[in-house]
């Protein structure tokens, strides 16, 4: 009985984990986009549509991600399960978009000061493959939920590079701004796994994969983003 229990409590923790951890992300990546146009640090009305598009779809999936796991937290997996498939359709678009996005922005002239163009080039396309793996993972693996869950989680941070940026002090970090950026990922990934830790007695696997793919997304954006063929692709872009 004890046991049991046990595993009821250690499930409605794992709920309340899971919830605190997708309102966190919700807020720094709500904060983080809002804060900036309230900052005047963007012209909301001069910014392409496409951008818009973009952060709409991010938006989307935030809020998506947030209510899935309150869903999880009242447990109706029933509606969680149908949003499920609407969250897959919605990676289907984000992915390809996202990587289209960073490529007109090299394209017409919209990479951050701070950024060099090679790097702004791999970097969002990067992003989104990270997502993608991690997602496409955690939709293979959906009968296992405490995989399914925490792939999704990393998915998800995995694509918070942008929401970061604004609201690091990007242009005083020069060229350390992208691996800060990567490290606050890292960071959200860590503060799962220490609540697991705390939880289970063992840090998941699933984080462990979390973590060596946004870990290696940042080097492979620090290899390829500063070579010749990156940086000479990024100026044939802008030069049309």
């Amino acid at each position: 009985m004890a046991t049991a229990i046990g595993a009821v409590e250690r499930q409605a923790r794992e709920r309340r984990i899971f919830t605190g951890m997708a309102a966190l992300v919700a807020v720094t990546v709500v904060g983080g986009f809002g804060s900036f146009a309230l900052r005047g640090y963007v012209d909301v009305a001069t910014v392409p549509w496409w951008v818009h598009v973009h952060a709409l779809s991010l938006l989307a999936w935030t809020l998506l991600f947030l209510a899935q796991a309150l869903l999880v937290a009242q447990r109706r997996t029933d509606l969680h399960r149908q949003l499920g498939w609407v969250a897959a359709g919605l990676a289907c678009f984000l992915i390809p978009w996202g990587i289209a996005t960073s490529i007109l922005a090299v394209q017409m002239g919209r990479v951050p000061p701070f950024f060099p163009p090679g790097i702004f080039l791999v970097l969002g396309p990067l992003d989104m493959l990270a997502f993608g793996s991690l997602t496409l993972a955690a939709i293979l693996l959906r009968q296992r939920s405490d995989w399914h869950k925490r792939l999704i989680l990393c998915g998800t941070i995995a694509m918070m590079e942008p929401a970061f940026g604004r609201i690091l002090p990007m242009p005083l970090l020069g060229p350390w701004a992208g691996a800060c950026a990567t490290l606050m990922q890292l960071l959200y990934v860590g503060i799962a796994m220490r609540a697991d830790a705390g939880l289970r007695g063992a840090v998941h696997p699933a984080y462990r994969w979390g973590l060596a793919v946004i870990a290696g997304r940042l080097l492979l954006v620090e290899l390829l983003g500063r070579t010749a063929i990156m940086s000479g692709a990024a100026a044939a872009l802008a030069a049309g």
